[in-house]
């Protein structure tokens, strides 16, 4: 069996609303889903590139005219190998960023189709623990015309629909790290302000579920030293993202200060990243993001050196039916797999796409189906109302 060619689908979803956090304002949901194909008709794989805020055309012209020429013609049953020949392969200009964005898509695809030549679901091939891991509702921006009384409505919802938890957004305030770069963020508050909204989501959640917040990498560590005081008496389970990935020492710091367990970095890439955040003590929830860190190949040797620290894993898990099904996948297959990230924010390309389920939820717990690769089968007709051209 060989790789036969590639085929992305760039989408873009113009939201009922604006969404703010502490980083800017966005009213659409933009994803880059990847199709691999073989030569045989019958088996193809499917993955999904992050493309957070910048344009399609570039994470699409680095899959298409950087990683397939490597991978062209090779047996796509191997997708340690090719994981492997890429990064040589763009060693000078790759190894993060970008170039490990459009890998996640690819290697996830490859992933797929061993499945499917297998006839087993991915969770499996990767070690096959088979433990339902807790889902959690993720939502909590900031809106225009959003008080605190609708917003604990939700969180209540949440609750009412069995999620095990909820994860709000923090951190839009005057002392954001960014502050004098990104001034034109709307919905700045101040942090005590900031506070009266996790204590309304706790009370809404309830005392017997997980509640975390999420920084967005926007506070120094001396404010965010501010934020974990305030909400230790609140029970949080993790403090998300607080610092920019950048600041290891600070976020160690500031894990040694509080009792909250500490998250992060979805935005990170790189196994040795991840080792050094974790040496360090600056994070005790060890969080990637499936389709940026570079795939199920390097997202599962970063939690198994998670699970040698005894540490949980688990990922950022904002898009498509595809990255849920990714990763949910891995977490099923983890001893040290945990929380399930269950978007619930607008959005058409959850498994309403499919034909199929590719997991469920009940009680709270989440599992992947037994399907072979990812399980996910897309109904393509419904992806045309928001396919774009690169751009």
């Amino acid at each position: 069996m060989k790789i036969t060619a590639i085929e992305t689908y760039c989408l873009r979803y113009d939201m009922p609303y604006a969404l703010t956090y502490a980083r800017g304002e966005y009213s659409q949901r933009e994803a880059l889903l990847v199709k691999l194909l073989t030569d045989d008709p019958s088996i193809f794989g499917w993955g999904e590139s992050a493309m957070w805020g910048g344009p399609h055309a570039v994470t699409t012209v680095v899959i298409e005219r950087e990683i397939l020429p490597l991978i062209v013609g090779q047996d796509p049953r191997r997708p340690e190998y090719l994981w492997e020949k890429v990064f040589q392969e763009t060693y000078y200009h790759g190894r993060r960023g970008i170039l490990m964005a459009a890998l996640s898509g690819v290697d996830i695809a490859l992933w797929d189709i061993l499945g499917k030549c297998a006839g087993q679901p991915v969770w499996r091939l990767l070690g096959g623990f088979g433990q339902p891991v807790s889902a959690y509702a993720s939502a909590g921006y900031y809106r225009k015309g959003y008080g605190i009384d609708d917003f604990a409505r939700d969180v209540t919802k949440a609750r009412s629909a069995g999620f095990a938890g909820y994860k709000m957004k923090i951190g839009n305030v005057w002392q954001a790290a960014h502050y004098g770069v990104i001034q034109d963020v709307p919905l700045r508050c101040s942090v005590d302000d900031d506070l009266k909204r996790v204590v309304a989501a706790r009370e809404a959640i309830g005392s017997d579920r997980n509640l975390m917040v999420d920084a967005t990498t926007s506070l120094t560590a001396r404010v965010a030293m501010r934020y974990a005081a305030a909400l230790e008496p609140l029970n949080i389970r993790w403090f998300e993202e607080p610092v920019q990935a950048e600041d290891v020492a600070g976020c160690a710091e500031l894990a040694r200060r509080t009792r909250i367990a500490i998250a992060g970095f979805e935005t990170e890439t790189g196994r040795e990243a991840f080792a050094r955040l974790i040496d360090a003590g600056a994070i005790q929830v060890v969080q990637p993001d499936i389709v940026q860190v570079g795939g199920i190949t390097e997202a599962r040797k970063i939690a198994a050196y998670a699970q040698m620290r005894h540490l949980p894993f688990t990922s950022k898990n904002y898009s498509t039916a595809v990255s849920s099904a990714a990763c949910l996948q891995l977490l099923y297959s983890l001893p040290n797999g945990e929380y399930f990230e269950c978007d619930q924010d607008p959005l058409p390309w959850r498994q309403d796409i499919l034909t199929s389920p590719a997991w469920r939820i009940e009680g709270g717990l989440a599992e992947p189906s037994d399907a072979p690769g990812l399980g996910v089968n897309i109904d393509e007709t419904k992806l045309a109302p928001w396919r774009v051209m690169p751009s």
